[in-house]
């Protein structure tokens, strides 16, 4: 492409970069993208119920979610999903699958990891940020997908869960994935 992108903005979550990029006309403008770190989310079954954050924090409307958060810088996205599960639920696992990647590689570049977090044992307090409020709540797998809608999460881990929902040759392999014995209504 040959690009010569500069950094204009580094915040604490988003960096901006722009470049001079010439058109089809062969006039030039000014273009930018943004970039953020990676994030992960957690699936976290504890025999055939998903636990889930009941979270507040400032400035955002109080909702119920899947644990979660960013990938600090050095850190892989399983080490990155084990940390979050224990310092948000003070939760670890037996076993841990990713379910799904999605790469975002358009005006904000960033990746997203999907976990399914297995034999889920509570093992210490939680480990809160200053600006975080949860608490640990449980419901079924199949109300869960029913309720995602209604959930603050990504749009394409909403669209993952809701073809789960209407898919049942998808929703039997993601319970035979988590190791669920029977269907789980």
């Amino acid at each position: 492409m040959g690009k010569k992108e500069k950094m204009v903005f580094e915040g604490e979550i988003y960096w901006i970069y722009q470049w001079r990029q010439k058109l089809y006309d062969g006039s030039y403008a000014t273009f930018e993208r943004a970039e953020r770190p990676s994030v992960v989310q957690i699936l976290c079954m504890m025999g055939n119920s998903v636990l889930l954050a009941k979270e507040e924090q400032p400035n955002m409307e109080p909702s119920i979610n899947m644990f979660g958060g960013v990938i600090e810088e050095g850190e892989r996205p399983l080490e990155a999903a084990k940390r979050e599960l224990l310092e948000e639920a003070g939760i670890t696992a037996k076993k841990w699958i990713l379910l799904k990647t999605f790469i975002y590689s358009g005006k904000l570049s960033y990746a997203f990891y999907l976990y399914a977090a297995l034999g889920c044992t509570k093992r210490s307090k939680q480990k809160l940020d200053p600006g975080e409020k949860i608490e640990v709540i449980s419901m079924p797998l199949r109300t869960f997908i029913r309720s995602v809608k209604k959930m603050r999460m990504n749009a394409d881990i909403k669209l993952y869960f809701t073809e789960l929902r209407y898919e049942k040759l998808k929703m039997r392999n993601l319970e035979k994935r988590l190791g669920l014995k029977k269907r789980m209504d």
